[in-house]
């Protein structure tokens, strides 16, 4: 099966009065939520999916925890999650400090059989987006410098 794209006009900000450029867009086909996640998990073994939902509830509870006394989480057969941090940049190095951060957030790096995927997978064109559609739901998934 092949992951289907659609093509998206966006404007570069920076440069108003240029004309936009295309760009592939994934398009997605859907979405599972954890109650379905975790009953194809129980498909797939011995457990049950309130077995299922129990560790992968208690999981999350014990990243969350690790996460934020700043460990890397290392999922050997999924990958890793780290926090990262962007901050005010200062002249000096004294004057960096913790009001000086402006936002934290997660970093996934996907494991060998993740990437592997990706590097294997087709692509179908599914149609145009004009500029100013919305691509709800799929951010960052074009090649745009300008984003």
């Amino acid at each position: 099966m092949a992951v289907k794209y659609s093509v998206v006009a966006r404007k570069n900000p920076l440069k108003k009065d240029e004309p936009a450029k295309y760009y592939a867009q994934v398009q997605s086909s859907g979405e599972d939520d954890f109650k379905s996640m975790t009953r194809a998990v129980a498909d797939r073994c011995t457990v049950t999916g309130s077995d299922a939902k129990a560790v992968l509830d208690a999981f999350m509870t014990v990243m969350l925890q690790r996460l934020a006394n700043g460990q890397i989480v290392r999922l050997n057969d999924l990958g890793s999650f780290r926090i990262s941090i962007s901050s005010q940049g200062m002249e000096k190095e004294k004057e960096v400090n913790a009001a000086k951060i402006v936002k934290a957030r997660i970093i996934f790096t996907p494991c060998a059989d993740l990437k592997a995927m990706c590097k294997s997978l087709s692509f179908t064109k599914a149609g145009t987006i004009q500029a100013g559609g919305n691509g709800e739901g799929n951010e960052g998934e074009g090649e745009d410098p300008s984003v």
